[in-house]
């Protein structure tokens, strides 16, 4: 299949919104949950598909004190009480910090108490503090170790899924979760575990930071997916709303360059305040320039699903929910995206 077709495959398949949050708000922990439930609650009303949060464990005694979810399955069950159509996307549950049969039955609780709504991501990966924890043995091992081991795991909780016997016995999982099997993302940085992620039949998540281009990874999904399949391509989407892009990079400054400074050592080299911002490949200023932004990029053709991030730079939640209605109804028209609401009642 040629590049043209694959992107032409993509364009086949209605484009989605979701919300993406890192979860990473500032604490206490009492707060920050409970704006993000806000958040993802007026989303729901605002016609996204979906909510995705990413899981972080513990705070650090060099770094400033923020918030995280190490928790996702327990935050996503409030969740699940207070909607009743948002898809509840794990963007990633880390596997070496897992156990993979229990990832499996938190999975399946919660699916069965959201009507199956559950759309489970799963990730390679975990630094040196938290493998110290979670997995000593991996510290320090190889690419080729790492993802022995996570292949492993993975299949470990599919088979879980499936209903295949656990451990000697006849113990099986419960409540039942092959529902699932159909909704599995793996989270990606490269083109090799895109290409993976498609050959298993799975949904790719790809983040707004990429060890590649955003575009090569997307392109080497479609390009290992069998013939026939529905390609699943979740991109994540920063913007930042404002009435002129050089309001936008002035309001968002703090948040552009903590975030850069994070990412520093694989991003793109980058000097000025918007050379950062592209280089995190934030879409900002106006409702036009952030969908003609979006647009022009080239890993967007490959996209089925935005998840929208909402995370740096705003001053409260107030100010994040505002993003997410512009979006809904200003530039998701512009891209030709699908409303929720809009597919029910289509």
């Amino acid at each position: 299949m040629t590049h043209v077709e694959r992107t032409a495959r993509a364009a086949t398949v209605p484009l989605r919104i979701a919300v993406f949050s890192h979860g990473t708000e500032a604490p206490p922990a009492t707060r920050a949950y409970r704006e993000e439930l806000k958040l993802f609650t007026a989303a729901e009303r605002l016609g996204y598909d979906g909510a995705w949060v990413r899981q972080f464990h513990f705070r650090h005694d060099d770094a400033p004190a923020r918030g995280g979810l190490p928790s996702p399955f327990v935050f996503f069950a409030a969740l699940a009480e207070r909607t009743s159509t948002l898809r509840l996307g794990l963007g990633a549950v880390t596997l070496p910090h897992e156990d993979p049969v229990r990832v499996a039955e938190d999975a399946a609780v919660l699916d069965a108490i959201s009507d199956g709504r559950v759309e489970l991501g799963v990730a390679n990966g975990g630094g040196p503090e938290t493998l110290d924890v979670f997995a000593p043995g991996l510290v320090g091992a190889d690419h080729d170790t790492r993802r022995a081991a996570f292949d492993e795991q993975l299949a470990r909780l599919l088979d879980a899924l499936r209903g295949a016997s656990l451990g000697t016995g006849t113990a099986r999982l419960n409540p039942d979760g092959s529902g699932l099997l159909d909704r599995i993302w793996d989270a990606t940085l490269s083109a090799e575990s895109a290409a993976i992620a498609a050959r298993r039949g799975h949904g790719v998540l790809i983040g707004t930071t990429q060890t590649v281009p955003a575009e090569v990874t997307a392109d080497a999904y479609h390009a290992a997916l069998p013939d026939g399949a529905v390609p699943r391509v979740a991109l994540s989407t920063a913007i930042y709303p404002a009435p002129d892009r050089e309001t936008a990079l002035r309001e968002a400054r703090a948040g552009i360059e903590a975030k850069y400074a994070w990412g520093e050592s694989f991003l793109p080299p980058a000097t000025t305040l918007a050379e950062k911002a592209a280089s995190l490949n934030l879409h900002y200023g106006t409702a036009d320039d952030i969908a003609e932004s979006i647009a022009s990029k080239p890993y967007s053709r490959y996209a089925t699903q935005l998840n929208v991030q909402v995370d740096d730079g705003y001053s409260d939640v107030g100010a994040r929910t505002d993003a997410l209605a512009l979006f809904a109804e200003q530039v998701a028209p512009q891209l030709g995206a699908v409303l929720a609401h809009e597919a029910v009642t289509a």
